[in-house]
């Protein structure tokens, strides 16, 4: 799939390879952070934190791409069950992370090795807080190793105000800003590709749909992280997928609903969540589409178009414009 075109995220793409491959060496744990202390706002209260951290430690994915976006140094950081932590979504084209100490490769919030955590000597420690709470109940553990933030999530639409909070907890808020700007840009970037190529974007309906599982299919709707960035750009959305299930940012349907997702046009994503998904779609109930009939139906990766960070958030405006001005191939 195409990569962002942004140049500032390709150069950041550089730059934290090196940042990276210094994650595993042995620095100075919290004593070792020069210039004092700052007292930030967290959920958790006021917190004094280096003014300057050296080493952090991130626990949730989407701050670990906030605080490499804008240029920490992070000595470890969640990760998933899969075999690479599924850390590529949430860091810049070229880095893997591979050098980063996952400390959690649990979809559970407080499944977190303090050992490792330990090991690793931050100097900052960088959670959330979400509505189950689950990492403010490790505080006292967190703490005893280093200076504990918890940011409030609320959601996958929480990515950009959560860039903004971890800019604000590390001093960096002026590369937040910037960081803001690029997506800003990206955006309006799309906006003018699609106008060029196909028309008004509020002409061109987009669908959003999840291959959940062999039972389920989710609908994105405009609270979802794709959802606002289809938003941002202008998108129309078919009559009827504004309004969420109860509780989440998707409405849940059977695959014999599958006509409730069509559209002009119809992004159809799997992940690493649901292997056994197709690749393409023409046959069976997909058939009945007037998006595959059209020729207008793009496979994304679920991965990406759903990691609720600044990195994702440019390619999937890039793909999104790729596919309504035919730079990308319909899946058929």
């Amino acid at each position: 799939m195409p990569l962002p075109r942004t140049a500032a995220a390709l150069a950041a793409g550089a730059a934290v390879l090196t940042a990276l491959a210094g994650c595993g060496s042995g620095a100075a744990g919290p004593q070792g952070a020069e210039g004092g202390t700052r007292t930030v706002a967290a959920a958790n209260g006021e917190v004094e934190v280096p003014a300057d951290p050296q080493r952090v430690v991130v626990l949730w994915r989407p701050t670990l791409a906030a605080a490499v976006r804008l240029g920490a140094e992070v000595a470890g950081t969640a990760g998933d069950p899969g075999g690479d932590g599924g850390l590529a979504p949430f860091l810049p084209p070229g880095a893997d992370g591979a050098d980063l100490e996952i400390v959690s490769a649990s979809a559970a919030e407080d499944q977190v090795d303090l050992e490792k955590v330990g090991a690793v000597r931050p100097d900052l420690i960088i959670g959330v807080d979400t509505e189950n709470g689950a990492q403010a109940g490790m505080l006292p553990e967190l703490e005893a190793i280093a200076p504990t933030v918890l940011l409030e999530w609320t959601g996958t639409e929480s990515w950009r105000g959560h860039l903004a909070e971890v800019g604000e907890v590390l001093g960096r808020q002026d590369e937040a800003e910037r960081a803001e700007r690029e997506y800003t840009d990206a955006v309006a970037g799309a906006r003018a590709r699609i106008e060029e190529a196909a028309g008004d974007p509020a002409e061109q309906e987009v669908s959003l749909l999840r291959l959940q599982s062999a039972q389920e299919v989710r609908i994105e709707t405009p609270d979802s992280f794709s959802g606002g960035i289809a938003e941002d750009i202008g998108l129309a959305r078919p009559e009827g997928h504004a309004e969420a299930d109860a509780g989440r940012d998707f409405i849940s349907e059977s695959h014999e609903n599958l006509e409730r997702a069509d559209a002009d046009v119809l992004f159809v994503m799997s992940g690493s969540g649901y292997p056994e998904a197709p690749e393409t779609f023409g046959g069976g109930v997909w058939s009945e589409l007037r998006a595959v009939r059209d020729e207008q139906v793009y496979a994304v990766d679920y991965d990406v178009w759903g990691a609720s960070n600044h990195y994702a958030a440019l390619r999937v405006a890039d793909e999104m414009a790729a596919a309504l001005t035919g730079e990308s191939d319909p899946a058929l």
